[in-house]
């Protein structure tokens, strides 16, 4: 590792992955160098993993919590389960008591410095979840994570954070590089198990394997995936007997006035305060009295598309004048 704090560079089978130092996390934002290499690949792939950005002890105290959590979770009849439970693929979300809200986890300073830098200055997350793979034979279609019209520029990012190592073996999840700069609404359609329209046409989904197929990367534990929420992607079986547990907060600028709200507890308010003083991450917050109960949030009602009026207005310009194709 350079004394300067400049990052190093690494493959993740197929997904660009930015070593960031130590000193680098200490500082807490990235360097003019670390943002110009990851916009590039965030523009090109729609998807970044950030190695060595999370302290990997605050990993393991939420892993503790949630892996003892998972299987309980998952026999509540009402839990919603991501394309129907025979993905074993379902919403759970990081706990909100003070002790486990760790700010590397929650507001990560180097992957906000560069979202800022994309989408500007002030950002606001609209989603504070997750999703587990429990052992199972089921994959999920290839799907995006917006299924409303929106615009042809970045406009939402998922930061997903895996707890523990992620790779083919444990269900890490399907990911289709350069795919999100054609995404669009004409692309989708509701599939059986697809309560929300997600899923893309398959046959975009072959035409684009021939020219540009999914990469499944390895991931190590204290890393963070900064991904464009149009970016094509599936949930993959977990072949092991341990729950994959990734965490998933979206992040989106203030202006787009996305309408998603986080459940945070009153008593949270100045801590989620203090990350908006050190990084400028602001929480779409729906503040309750008395506790959370983090088992019981699921993606439902989940909404990540614009109120913004005069962006409604311009909705027309969000749709092609043909279907488009899967060219890479």
């Amino acid at each position: 590792m350079e004394a300067s704090g400049r990052s190093t560079r690494a493959s993740a089978n197929g997904v660009h992955t930015i070593q960031i130092s130590d000193q680098t996390r200490q500082v807490g934002f990235a360097s003019p160098q670390t943002l110009a290499e990851a916009l590039t690949y965030l523009h090109r792939d729609g998807v970044l993993v950030l190695e060595n950005a999370i302290e990997v002890e605050h990993l393991d105290r939420l892993r503790e919590l949630l892996q003892s959590e998972a299987e309980e979770i998952a026999q509540d009849p009402t839990h919603h389960f991501n394309f129907g439970k025979h993905t074993r693929n379902m919403d759970q979300a990081p706990p909100t008591m003070l002790d486990l809200m760790f700010e590397d986890v929650w507001a990560n300073r180097i992957a906000v410095s560069i979202l800022q830098s994309l989408l500007g200055p002030n950002l606001m997350c609209h989603y504070a979840n997750g999703n587990t793979a429990l052992k199972a034979k089921g994959r999920q279609p290839v799907h995006s994570d917006i299924d409303k019209p929106h615009p042809l520029f970045p406009f939402a990012y998922a930061i997903n954070t895996p707890l523990s190592d992620m790779n083919i073996e444990n269900g890490s999840t399907e990911l289709w590089p350069g795919s999100h700069r054609e995404s669009n609404i004409v692309q989708h359609v509701t599939l059986a198990d697809d309560e929300f329209g997600l899923a893309i046409k398959p046959a975009l989904v072959e035409q684009r394997r021939r020219t540009s197929p999914p990469v499944q990367p390895t991931v190590r534990k204290g890393s963070l995936i900064i991904r464009d929420i149009r970016l094509w992607h599936a949930g993959m079986p977990n072949r092991t007997e341990t729950p994959r547990i990734m965490l998933a907060f979206i992040i989106q600028p203030k202006w787009f006035q996305a309408p998603s709200k986080v459940k945070l507890p009153l008593k949270s308010k100045a801590l989620v305060d203090s990350w908006k003083a050190n990084s400028g991450l602001e929480y779409a917050a729906q503040w309750v009295h008395g506790d959370v109960d983090h088992k019981k949030v699921n993606s439902d009602d989940v909404d990540f598309s614009t109120r913004n009026s005069k962006l409604l207005e311009l909705e027309p310009l969000m749709y092609p004048a043909t279907e488009p194709t899967s060219t890479s």
